[in-house]
């Protein structure tokens, strides 16, 4: 009277040993060189992007999808993508480590996350135009920052010159360092949190429907047009408004 039992437990002993083998991860290295400096993200991948001597790329995941990564170099460009935006793919967990001697631009439309650390320089340009997240720690003299899409950037910048910020969609950017200026576009329904970046100058200009929060030391140039409203930390000794919509300046 046992044995229907017993074979139920077989069955499902056997499942659980082919759904843990059919999950087995993998490791997968793709071919790259020093040239690349721009990076293009898209479809369902996780990106670490590290400063390193040797360029290199791994992409890891459940091994049934790890062959559905596309990586693409072309000139001083490389594309990630995957051939497919399915659930199966998203729940594969599929990430990239990328280490480049070098970087410029990062873009991402993808619904993944994109880490990058360790690099400097004179200038790079970073876009997110998806809904995944954006999460960059640098140390370049000059930063441009683009959100177009419903993702979250967080921008951390060590001793910059020039920090440019463009928000287009209904994401939200939190800015953390320090640098002369910050010059910042709200136009969607996003908003900034930049009340842990120093900066001596500060332009903002609000024609959306976002907030934002900054820290200006000395200078702040303020002109709201829409319906969001600026808080400004710091103190700044220079402060030029112009209020044309139903926002309101607030000063901490």
């Amino acid at each position: 009277m046992h044995k229907p039992l017993s074979l139920a437990l077989l069955m499902t002993t056997l499942w659980l040993m082919l759904g843990a083998a059919s999950a087995e991860e993998a490791t997968a290295t793709r071919t790259i060189d020093a040239r690349v400096v721009r990076v293009k993200l898209d479809g369902v991948i996780d990106l670490r992007l590290m400063q390193g001597a040797e360029p290199s790329l791994r992409i890891i995941g459940d091994r049934r999808f790890v062959d559905k990564a596309i990586a693409v170099q072309t000139g001083d460009t490389l594309q990630l993508d995957s051939d497919t935006n399915d659930g199966k793919l998203r729940r594969a967990g599929l990430r990239a480590e990328l280490v480049l001697p070098q970087l410029r631009e990062v873009v991402s439309d993808g619904v993944g996350s994109t880490e990058v650390s360790g690099f400097s320089g004179d200038e790079i340009d970073i876009t997110l135009d998806g809904a995944g997240s954006m999460k960059i720690v640098s140390a370049y003299r000059r930063l441009r920052a683009t959100l177009c899409g419903m993702g979250s950037m967080h921008v951390w910048v060590a001793d910059g010159e020039d920090v440019e910020l463009d928000l287009r969609g209904a994401g939200y950017v939190t800015l953390g360092g320090t640098s002369k200026q910050l010059r910042a576009s709200l136009g969607g329904l996003g908003g900034l949190n930049a009340q842990q970046f120093q900066a001596d100058s500060v332009d903002i200009d609000l024609s959306g429907l976002g907030n934002a929060t900054v820290n200006a030391r000395t200078n702040a140039n303020l002109h709201l047009s829409g319906l969001g409203s600026v808080t400004v930390y710091g103190k700044p000794l220079n402060r030029n408004v112009s209020v044309d919509g139903l926002g309101k300046v607030s000063w901490k």
